[in-house]
């Protein structure tokens, strides 16, 4: 995506600082001023206008990564195009993304940069409409790695769980944006129902279980079930899907089903890989469909697949260009759950129908300096905007309402 003008943002100390680059063939223009103040500038001539477009994003890169942003104002962008592009440098390469509710606010999980001898992480916000960041958790700790990154329905807290690397053991955090108050929560990876009214987690004991509102238990599932598995809570709140780790599973089967009210187990199947995988791998992410009829599980070296939740049937696959299936370093459903906006490693962010596993068009291809890979997407809680993190550490979000997807060739 070639773009010959952007003009990039930073929040400043007293007043914002300006920075605007123009492609014109061979030439590239910039110019830069704070608050009202009268613009500066300088041309540089280059040998052909692709070289000029190179030093454009080059330069831009080098900005983001200092602070400015390119920020726009939702309301006047078209549908499919760059809302906000910001980088927050990613030394790890570890990057997980969630956008605020009320879809001004994305929150970033990173590797800590220029640390010497080891890494560390820490968790910053940045508002989508000043470029203003704040540090909300750091965590030092050379094996950190923080991951499943969520704002609470209201956008008063941020939760998220960090990992020892070295141990795998997992700690979960909620953080009061408002105070900066940093709680430990009594369980981790928590995930929500659409009501907020149940909640997945595991427990100290690496138990799953599914809370109440009023933090009571409504399933705890059998002790032999420890967080082997990979485990997503549906819609309603009404199913828990579980896989297991193939090489540490206490059961013979891959693929669970359970009923919360039922406190039953309602499926038990193996996986129903199509003819020519090469064996299960692990998956690190499963999602219900809106409908609550398919079970989408994922993994980086496994591919996508949509299972049935009354059967276990294969119902697709994501086919792909590598090893004849796309690998997903991330997936996201649209907040009714109809949609799959599915980020391979390379990019890029491929759009799904849920029910048919059909690839749809537009893609989003993040623009800029080239990147080595994408690593997370997410949606804002009304669908408007789908964000996509890549390393080392840049975010771009893209208005996502208002755009008219269609079948390839279609």
């Amino acid at each position: 995506m070639d773009r010959d003008q952007i003009l990039l943002t930073h929040p400043g100390t007293s007043k914002p600082k300006y920075l605007e680059f123009r492609v014109d063939g061979v030439e590239l223009h910039r110019k830069w001023w704070a608050g009202t103040g009268k613009p500066q500038g300088r041309t540089k001539a280059f040998d052909d206008a692709r070289a000029a477009r190179e030093a454009l994003e080059k330069v831009v890169a080098e900005k983001m990564r200092d602070g400015y942003a390119l920020l726009r104002d939702i309301a006047t962008t078209e549908p499919g195009d760059v809302v906000v592009q910001c980088a927050t440098r990613a030394e790890n390469g570890v990057v997980e993304i969630a956008l605020h509710p009320d879809g001004h606010t994305v929150a970033v999980a990173r590797g800590i940069p220029d640390r010497v001898g080891s890494v560390g992480s820490d968790v910053q916000t940045v508002d989508l409409r000043t470029g203003v960041r704040q540090v909300v958790f750091t965590d030092a700790y050379q094996y950190s790695l923080i991951h499943t990154v969520a704002f609470e329905p209201d956008g008063s807290h941020l939760t998220f769980t960090v990992r020892d690397t070295g141990t795998m053991a997992e700690v979960s955090y909620t953080v009061a944006l408002a105070t900066g108050h940093v709680q430990r929560l009594p369980h981790t990876r928590p995930e929500w129902d659409a009501a907020r009214q149940r909640m997945l987690v595991v427990g100290n004991d690496q138990a799953v279980r599914v809370l109440g509102p009023d933090g009571g238990s409504c399933l705890d599932f059998p002790p032999g079930k420890r967080f082997q598995t990979t485990a997503a809570l549906s819609p309603s709140g009404r199913l828990v899907g579980l896989t297991h780790d193939p090489d540490n599973r206490d059961t013979g089967y891959d693929l669970e089903i359970w009923d919360v009210d039922a406190g039953q187990r309602v499926l038990a199947a193996p996986f129903p890989f199509p003819a020519g995988f090469q064996g299960i791998r692990r998956f690190d992410k499963l999602a219900f469909d809106g409908t609550e009829q398919i079970l989408v599980a994922s993994g980086e070296t496994s591919g996508c697949f949509g299972l049935s939740v009354e059967s276990g049937a294969l119902c697709w696959a994501i086919e792909g260009e590598r090893d004849g299936y796309e690998r997903f370093a991330d997936f996201a459903l649209s907040p009714n759950g109809a949609l799959l906006a599915g980020a391979p490693s390379r990019g890029p962010v491929i759009v799904y129908d849920v029910a048919t596993g059909q690839p749809l068009e537009p893609r989003f291809a993040v623009p800029g300096e080239w990147s080595n890979w994408y690593q997370g997407v997410g949606f804002s809680a009304d669908g408007r905007l789908l964000a996509v993190g890549d390393y080392p550490g840049r975010v771009t979000v893209f208005r996502f309402d208002g755009v008219d997807f269609t079948k390839p060739g279609g």
